[in-house]
């Protein structure tokens, strides 16, 4: 019977990133060897290196992906309730942070903004879409 040939570090990374590479997991190749150094001077498992490493993959997906998904938005400019003049429509302060709070997306209900130009409508509807 022949033993199995123990692979070094090094073909352990290369092949890390062949399979990271195969999953389209960027992230993987980039932390994989960086947190094994970690992991060997802390002494983790193995378990604790993979929830590590895998960790950092769905971090930056969700993190890429909200932001992937506000440019597939078209969003004609990116706008935020901070970043609203309160000055010029101080009278709707109330419900506008009631649509803030989002219940109107638990309650299945619609948000109609009306008013004149220039009163802060497409700003409200881009920052609820945000």
């Amino acid at each position: 019977m022949v033993a199995a040939k123990n692979p070094t570090p090094s073909d352990a990374v290369k092949q890390i990133h062949f399979l990271a590479a195969a999953l389209k997991a960027p992230r993987i190749t980039e932390a994989a060897a960086r947190l094994a150094d970690q992991a060997r001077d802390a002494g983790w498992t193995h378990e604790d290196y993979l929830a590590a490493v895998l960790e950092r993959e769905v971090s930056a997906r969700n993190a890429s992906g909200a932001t992937q998904r506000i440019r597939w938005a078209g969003f004609p400019a990116r706008k935020t309730f901070d970043d609203f003049d309160w000055d010029h429509q101080s009278a709707v302060r109330q419900q506008v942070a009631a649509l803030a709070s989002g219940a109107f997306l638990a309650e299945a209900r619609n948000v109609v903004l009306l008013g004149p130009p220039g009163t802060g409508k497409t700003h409200l509807a881009t920052a609820l879409g945000v």
